[in-house]
């Protein structure tokens, strides 16, 4: 059995090694917990901009729309009544949410069944998010992925649902096929 002051004394140049080992794994380590936070924010957002694209679609597909609905009186109210259902189902579910971040396009486009001839309305959500980037390392390489190095992250989302109205016979295509909101 060694006497204690001789054990100590053997032990002593071992004593930095742990210090020396945290100092090299510490900032991988953090480097992979922060950017598991950062993708999942990311998920979290584009989850809810899927969400409020979707909710805003079911939404237009709700009216029932005929060659009068697009009169110009009538039209702009229905588009924003869905702008409207859009943002405020954004506000609720995305972390960060300004309304200037997001860009939106609501159309309605008239596809025909290729069995039948007739024609039937499909509501077209489309909706882009500036997805602030908060992670500054992280950040940095997930901003040069989408070729704008301005900080955030630009998310889409694309919903379509057909509206269902009686069906509508036309000759040919109506026109206009596609009827975007203003």
């Amino acid at each position: 059995m060694l006497p204690t002051g001789l054990f100590h004394r053997a032990r002593r140049p071992d004593r930095g090694q742990s210090l020396v080992e945290f100092a090299l794994v510490a900032p991988i380590f953090f480097l992979l917990i922060f950017s598991v936070v950062q993708f999942g924010l990311i998920l979290a957002a584009q989850n809810g901009l899927v969400d409020g694209v979707r909710s805003a679609a079911r939404r237009a597909a709700t009216y029932r729309i005929n060659e009068l609905s697009f009169d110009p009186t009538v039209f702009p109210s229905i588009c924003t009544t869905i702008d409207d259902e859009l943002h405020n189902r954004l506000s609720d579910s995305l972390i960060g949410y300004a309304a200037n971040r997001v860009a939106s396009q609501i159309t309605y486009e008239w596809e025909s069944n290729p069995e039948s001839g007739e024609y039937f309305l499909v509501a077209h959500v489309h909706a882009a998010f500036d997805n602030v980037l908060y992670v500054p390392l992280v950040g940095w390489f997930l901003d040069s992925t989408d070729g704008n190095p301005d900080g955030v992250l630009t998310l889409f989302a694309d919903e379509r649902m057909r509206v269902e109205n009686p069906a509508l016979e036309f000759s040919s295509a109506p026109s206009p096929a596609t009827q975007p909101c203003p």
